[in-house]
């Protein structure tokens, strides 16, 4: 082929799922271990330029050159960068050593491990100066001639060796047909140990988990096979041999066999044929990142679904609440009230005993806090303070209110304190930290804009997106709701979906697209509110453009629909016994 490969280009064929950060592919699992048993995602990582690459998880460690990367993946036959990867011309010497009939020692070594005659001579397998004896064929002619002790070996002694020379590839390769699935193990012994519980097309590498160049040799020959079964030894160096064979094999065809016992021929010895059969029979499919069975996805439990109120009906009576897992949009030109929406959200949060954390990038602390205390008080705890420079009352909450209102939501109610110096990175770092230490369940972002984005601006744009991937993967990680304040590209007039500054994948990435609009003079005179909450889109119901009126209450900074019958009592503010049968009598 005269394609010449980049790492892109193998990311976009191998990795399937992968994000560039700075000038280095990172791929959701390391291509070599996979994360490993525990699934570590995005520790492995290639050069978008020289194509080097390593993984950082400790018991994988890979790591080599974009030649080597290709050839781990079985491209070896592309171009790269005018550099042919080319098979290398050896001249390989066929064994001269002659194999005869097994003696008695040879023989009781067989036998202990559980290999009769007619599988052992079916394989070709003899006695050469006292050793055990193994030929390599290749379409009929010996290639390779390999060499192991008849008994266990001592410390310092070789457990296998083989004449100089030969060329090694799959031993028992001309036994196979490519009508049944092929089986792949890691050593003669355990091949011998397959065949004898009646499973012939089985083949061993030559040279353990140490050399992999038996795959470039039989290339062709492996292409034959749709099916391919692997059985390694259950130990680190053989699960390593299993990734690398996946990875130049293709996992689409592999299946791996998974056992307590070391390898087949401890199968054998210790619970006999059957249990071998067994354990082939159960083998199991590679499993891929983002590819599953639709039946065995977990049925959706829209009951048991962690779902967050808004505390505005009409939104709960449309979206159901917000869902745990997803992120939610909030939009509207400048003082349109958003933000004083959805600090409101939050403590109504709060009052139905979940944890919530904020980041506000256009108030400080205190101000936020002023506000947030101001909603939580209501009108009727609300005291009038005259200042000289207003020339007006302005309004605060009462010392007692204040004094509850704080230990109310004091383990509640948490504030990603960074006014002006947050990074995307650092954010997500405090929102975590949250998530897992304090149990916060909801998260605000006020607003995008103000995020400031590691690196250079040129990008701006597709870190903007990259940002509201990260958004969606720290909702779902969590499973938690985050809500987030995107400003419009207009500064005026009525909003659509589209106005929302930024990156298309903004709002295509969201859950739910909320946009909060303040009427003018004339259009109160025609609705019977001042503000209209419009809902451009909630995924999961699949309504959208739907609109909630709306009125503001600017002593207090709340809103509250126009049908609402009372003031909204937060926890902190239990009513009395007189008060709630009042209540309930007005709702009766």
């Amino acid at each position: 082929m005269n394609h010449e490969l980049t790492p892109i280009d193998i990311a976009d064929k191998h990795f399937r799922d992968y994000r560039i950060k700075n000038d280095e592919i990172v791929p959701v699992y390391c291509p070599f271990c996979q994360g490993g048993n525990s699934h570590d995602k995005y520790t492995f990582a290639v050069n978008k330029h020289s194509g080097t690459y390593n993984c950082k998880r400790g018991s994988c460690g890979a790591t080599g050159s974009f030649h080597q990367l290709l050839r781990e993946l079985g491209e070896v036959t592309y171009k790269v960068k005018n550099y042919e990867i080319k098979r290398p011309k050896v001249n390989y010497i066929p064994p001269v050593a002659k194999v005869e009939p097994v003696t008695s020692k040879v023989e009781e070594y067989l036998k202990k491990r559980g290999f009769s005659k007619a599988t052992w001579e079916r394989r070709g397998v003899g006695e050469i100066d006292g050793n055990i004896a193994m030929p390599y064929y290749e379409n009929g002619k010996l290639v390779l001639m390999k060499f192991r002790p008849p008994h266990k070996p001592q410390q310092g002694e070789k457990k296998g060796w083989r004449e100089k020379g030969g060329k090694p590839v799959f031993w028992g390769m001309d036994l196979c047909t490519p009508s049944k699935p092929l089986l792949i193990c890691e050593g003669e012994m355990d091949a011998l140990a397959l065949d004898e519980c009646g499973i012939s097309n089985v083949v061993s590498v030559p040279s353990g988990v140490e050399d992999l160049n038996c795959v470039d040799l039989c290339w062709d020959w492996l292409q034959t096979f749709r099916k391919i079964i692997i059985w390694v030894d259950n130990d680190e160096p053989g699960q390593g041999l299993q990734r690398k064979l996946i990875n130049r094999l293709g996992a689409a065809r592999c299946w791996v066999v998974k056992t307590e016992r070391k390898d087949a021929n401890e199968v054998l010895v210790y619970d006999g044929k059957q249990a071998v059969r067994d354990a082939v029979k159960n083998a199991v499919e590679v499993p891929i990142s983002g590819l599953t069975r639709l039946g065995e996805v977990k049925a959706f439990d829209y009951d048991g679904t962690l779902r967050i109120k808004s505390g505005i009906r009409g939104v709960d009576t449309v979206m159901g609440g917000f869902m745990s897992g997803q992120f939610t949009i909030w939009t509207g030109v400048n003082s349109s009230g958003k933000s004083t929406l959805l600090g409101q959200v939050m403590l109504d949060s709060v009052d139905q005993g979940f944890s919530v954390c904020a980041y506000s990038g256009e108030l400080p602390a205190p101000v936020f806090r002023y506000w947030i205390d101001l909603q939580a008080a209501g009108p009727n705890n609300l005291e009038y303070k005259f200042d000289d420079i207003k020339n007006a009352k302005v309004a605060h909450p009462t010392r007692e209110a204040l004094s509850k209102i704080r230990n109310w939501y004091m383990d509640k109610f948490f504030l990603c304190d960074s006014y002006g110096s947050v990074t995307d990175d650092s954010l997500f770092e405090v929102f975590g930290y949250a998530a897992q230490r304090y149990g916060c369940k909801v998260f605000m972002i006020d607003n995008l804009m103000t995020t400031v984005f590691a690196g250079n601006e040129k990008d701006f744009y597709r870190k903007q997106s990259d940002f509201v991937n990260k958004i969606a993967e720290f909702a779902q990680k969590y499973d938690v709701h985050v809500h987030l304040v995107a400003h419009p590209r207009k500064t005026h007039g009525r909003l659509t979906k589209m106005d929302v500054a930024g990156s298309g994948d903004i709002t295509n990435r969201a859950d739910n697209v909320l946009a909060v609009h303040r009427l003018t003079p004339k259009e109160k005179s025609e609705e019977n509110c001042d503000t209209i909450l419009e809902i451009f889109k909630n995924r999961f119901s699949g309504q959208q453009d739907v609109e909630i009126q709306l009125n503001f209450d600017s002593s207090c900074r709340r809103f509250s629909m126009p049908s609402d019958v009372g003031v909204k009592r937060f926890g902190w503010d239990e009513p009395t016994i007189y008060e709630a049968e009042q209540l309930f009598a007005a709702e009766a």
